[in-house]
């Protein structure tokens, strides 16, 4: 079997692969603490997937989400979440013989649709592109993979080894990567992994840490003609400017980890003097935080940056003597762990040779890069100790979009890609 004939099955394929992606995004599988007025949840979604599965994998799992998973996997995640219902589906393809294991990863979940300006679940093709909440992020992702492993199975190539394919829950909306940590949990790992999560061009070798954090102001009701309350808003601003000094000192530290304090609010009525106020935002940080963390004995995490918010957050007690008294409190809502590795991984590098293979066709060099945002690639990597890359076909800038779309074209390519890089793994020469 040669690698021509492996390129032509994806072709022959071509046109159930867009119609599963099609079919996928008319599914709402929004996640249900994206704030929509009705989410779909992940089930729908699984259920159409493993039904595609069925025919190809060895064993397909329904594995439910521990209520415990953060604490069982020494990360700080949100809490109260509920994963009844919502199981993430795993399915394995056994080859036999002496071959490697690699896992691919991507997320069935998605942020909200309420606030879309196009139909969020139409799956409508216009001007070469995919249209639909999820088209980008992350159901292309998730037909990439079906579509790789369909075309290498239809190929008849002769194999060895093992894939095991996760279809993940609670990615999105503050989820913090619950399926890809039940997904360790329960040893559904292997000799490397590639998460097929993000947008196209670069291949991922890193990502930045992120934390989140909610700050917490006490005031005092009063009626607002009186003037008998102490405003808790007005006392959260005070706390806020620490936070803004915080934000300066860690750019200049760390240039491109910013703050973002994506949600302030207090107060219940105009007519009342707002008796709480609440901050909540996120925090960007380098590996080099996670290694000064470890090397103090805390573990690969952000605990030494938590204590200096933390502290900074305490010195407006210093400045005002309400809240001196009523100190502000800070709750860790999350700390999403980064990872590193070289640019010259090998698995980078072999997944860049795949798609340079019909490189006059796509036009495009593949480079590897270093987000400055977060991946469940640092799980996979940092706890489970696998070399992992993020290789996707999303399109740039259209994640959690309004007008959210992916290239069709581009799916494909990256589907070729990804068969050819499994052809080549697993292959029996």
């Amino acid at each position: 079997m040669s690698e021509a004939n492996l390129l032509a099955a994806v072709d022959r394929n071509s046109d159930e692969i867009v119609r599963t992606l099609q079919e996928l995004v008319r599914i709402n599988t929004v996640n249900p603490y994206a704030g929509d007025v009705a989410p779909g949840g992940e089930g729908a979604g699984q259920e159409y997937l493993a039904a595609k599965l069925e025919p190809l994998a060895t064993r397909i799992t329904w594995l439910e989400v521990p209520p415990d998973i953060f604490e069982r996997s020494g990360v700080i995640g949100p809490e109260g979440r509920e994963f009844e219902g919502r199981p993430v589906v795993v399915s394995e393809f056994e080859f036999g013989g002496e071959g490697p294991c690699v896992v691919l990863n991507a997320h069935m979940d998605t942020v909200g649709a309420d606030n879309m300006e196009i139909e969020p679940f139409s799956g409508e093709i216009r001007d070469g592109k995919l249209w639909g909440r999820g088209a980008s992020d992350d159901k292309s992702g998730l037909v990439t993979i079906y579509g790789a492993i369909k075309s290498l199975l239809d190929s008849g190539a002769a194999l060895a080894g093992k894939i095991i394919f996760h279809s993940t829950i609670d990615e999105e909306a503050n989820g913090s990567g619950a399926g890809t940590l039940a997904c360790i949990d329960a040893g559904y790992t292997g000799d490397v992994a590639v998460v097929v999560d993000g947008p196209a061009g670069p291949i991922i070798v890193g990502c930045y840490g992120c934390l989140t954090a909610d700050v917490f102001v006490e005031g005092k009701e009063g009626h607002a003609a009186r003037g008998d309350g102490i405003s808790a808003l007005e006392k959260a601003l005070l706390v806020k400017a620490q936070i803004d000094d915080f934000a300066t000192e860690l750019d200049a530290k760390y240039p491109g980890c910013l703050v973002n304090i994506g949600i302030f609010e207090s107060g219940n009525l105009p007519a009342v003097i707002p008796g709480w106020a609440r901050m909540s935002l996120n925090i960007v940080y380098p590996t080099e935080e996670a290694t000064a963390s470890r090397e103090a004995g805390e573990g690969w995490n952000g605990s030494l940056l938590r204590r200096i918010f933390e502290a900074k957050v305490a010195e407006a007690c210093e400045q005002d003597e309400w809240l001196a008294e009523h100190p502000p409190e800070v709750r860790w809502v999350k700390d999403l762990i980064p990872f590193t590795q070289p640019e010259s991984l090998p698995l980078a590098m072999q997944l860049a040779d795949a798609y340079d293979a019909y490189e006059e066709v796509t036009g495009k060099v593949l480079t590897a890069e270093v987000l400055n945002a977060w991946t469940e690639s640092a799980y996979l990597q940092a706890l489970a100790g696998m070399d992992t890359v993020n290789f996707a076909p999303g399109e740039p800038g259209q994640a959690h979009g309004p007008r959210e779309h992916v290239d069709i074209q581009t799916v494909l390519d990256y589907t070729k890609a990804l068969a050819l890089y499994l052809y080549r793994l697993l292959s029996v020469s």
